[in-house]
């Protein structure tokens, strides 16, 4: 074996060696966020109900089921599904500490619909209401997801037990129910 030969197989092994490296070290990180990321999530439906209760008393609508709820530094989420067809309900709580400004954080969801699965986003209309005894109001938009079906959402900024919170409840236009969203929303204690 020549010498060029030699440090050909010497750096074909070290470039070999340093690529298992990187590999392994990315499937041990992958691994290690996709735990951390279990540990926070939670969808046991206690733990929903849980997390839920710490935002605000409420009752869930027939055909919503808990799909998954967290609580990291102080915020809290929790979702739940409607088992009928595609729609969901969140209710986000922030930290005390942390002032949200509705129409700010319109303007945040409204620019990551669009950059993200929903197009073409606009307000509908604005339903003045209460929540928990405060006067909120609940912003009615419409888009389309990633599939091209025109969805509508409701969301609005009230006062939760432990620091400001969004309701949010989204679904598809043409089965809307927006008897359902108000009931929620009276349901909000």
């Amino acid at each position: 074996m020549t010498r060029s030969h030699r440090i050909i197989l010497i750096l074909t092994v070290g470039a070999f060696i340093t690529l298992m490296s990187i590999f392994v070290t990315g499937f041990i990180s992958l691994r290690l966020a996709n735990w951390g990321l279990s540990r926070i999530t939670e969808d046991e439906p206690t733990t929903v109900a849980e997390v839920g209760r710490s935002i605000a008393g409420y009752d869930v609508p027939a055909h919503y089921q808990g799909e998954y709820a967290m609580q990291v530094a102080d915020f809290s989420l929790v979702a739940y599904r409607n088992t009928n067809q595609a729609g969901h309900i969140y209710l986000i709580q922030f930290p005390e500490a942390i002032e949200v400004d509705p129409g700010a954080l319109a303007q945040q969801l409204h620019e990551m619909a669009d950059t993200n699965s929903w197009t073409e986003l606009v307000v509908v209309y604005h339903i003045p209401c209460s929540i928990r005894g405060q006067e909120t109001t609940l912003v009615i938009s419409e888009g389309f997801n990633h599939d091209r079906q025109r969805y509508r959402s409701a969301s609005a900024v009230f006062a939760g037990n432990e620091g400001q919170a969004l309701v949010n409840i989204s679904g598809p236009a043409d089965s809307w129910d927006q008897a359902m969203v108000d009931t929620f929303v009276q349901s909000l204690h």
